[in-house]
Formats: C-alpha cells, structure tokens, sequence
C-alpha cells in the first residue's frame, strides 16, 4: 500500500484509505453501492469503478468513456443500475480556448445553438452494474429541448443542461434542469 496523503488539518477525522481512480484524480460525484465506488470524471471524460469492500485498500476495476464531446459529472445508483448524465464537455470545446467566451453570455452563439441551431444536449445513459467488473447498457433518453429559457443572460442556448439526477427506492429516476424543470422517467428494461 502506498503511503496515505497528509491532511493539512484534521479534527474527529482521519483518513483511511486513498485511491487515484488509476491516474484519473478528477472525481466530481461519488454514488456507493454493494461496496463499490461510481465516480464521474469532468477532465477524464468518463467514469471510474473503485472496489472499496476494503475502505483501507480501494482498487480501481473499472473505466468507462463517455462519449466523444461529453463529460460524467452526475450519477446515481438504484438497485443493480447506475443512472449516468453525459453533459456537454464546454470546457474542451475548441469555442472555449479562451475561457472568457464561457462567462460572457453568448454561449448559445458560440456553440451553435442560438435561435434553435445544433443538439448541444444532454442525455441519460443506464447501466446494470450487477457485475461491477463489467457494466453493460441497458437503456439511453435524449430530453427533448426546454420550451421555456430560465437562463435569462443574452442568446443562450434553449438546450438541457442536466443540475442533478436522483433515482428513489421504487425505481423512479428524477432529473433536473436548469431550464426544463423536473424530469421523471422510469426504466422499462
């Protein structure tokens, strides 16, 4: 085992293991179950599996991509199934090389889809993690558009941006939006 990180303070804590999910640090939510650890990556572009049966010795087993122009930064797990959000990745879009064009509210302009042009939108992926090791697809949804614009800042987009997602013991999946409220959605799978 290697050596645990110092905290640079600690009061009624301390840390008892470490992982850096195989070199991909990056980890932006954490959902646990059945002693595994799903961690979504924005920089990695994916998420990690994290075999954490042993809180002292967490291995990380798996890695799944998101797909080209997503990051995973919401997840949640219900049961067998780990509900994952691919979010457009804006930070490594050619259209933000100057971070400023993110912050000036012309995000709609800047990535095409102002006045309805372009899909730059979220979708949902599901997936049966009965067996960690190996997660396998089982079911997908593309939100349709928002109807209504909340974001009241100059052309932006009309497009899902995905604030979090919940999955409650009956199966329910509930998501939501910046600009299209609440979403509830189950899996028929």
């Amino acid at each position: 085992m290697s050596e645990l990180p110092r905290p640079d303070y600690a009061r009624n804590m301390r840390l008892i293991g470490h992982s850096d999910q195989r070199g991909r640090p990056d980890g932006v939510q954490v959902m646990v179950h059945r002693g595994f650890a799903y961690v979504g990556h924005m920089f990695s572009k994916g998420w990690s599996v994290i075999d954490v049966r042993d809180p002292k010795h967490p291995r990380a087993v798996n890695y799944v991509p998101a797909p080209p122009g997503t990051w995973n930064i919401h997840l949640q797990t219900h049961d067998d199934l780990l509900l994952v959000v691919h979010a457009k990745d804006m930070f490594a879009a050619a259209e933000f090389a100057d971070e400023r064009s993110y912050y000036r509210g012309q995000l709609g302009q800047i990535v095409g889809t102002a006045q309805g042009r372009g899909a730059a939108r979220d979708w949902r992926r599901l997936f049966d993690i009965a067996d960690p090791f190996r997660p396998l697809e089982v079911g997908a949804l593309v939100p349709a558009a928002p109807t209504r614009l909340m974001d009241h800042r100059p052309n932006r987009a009309r497009v899902i941006q995905s604030a979090d997602v919940y999955v409650d013991a009956a199966g329910l999946i509930y998501s939501t939006d910046y600009n299209a409220g609440l979403s509830i959605m189950e899996f028929g799978g």
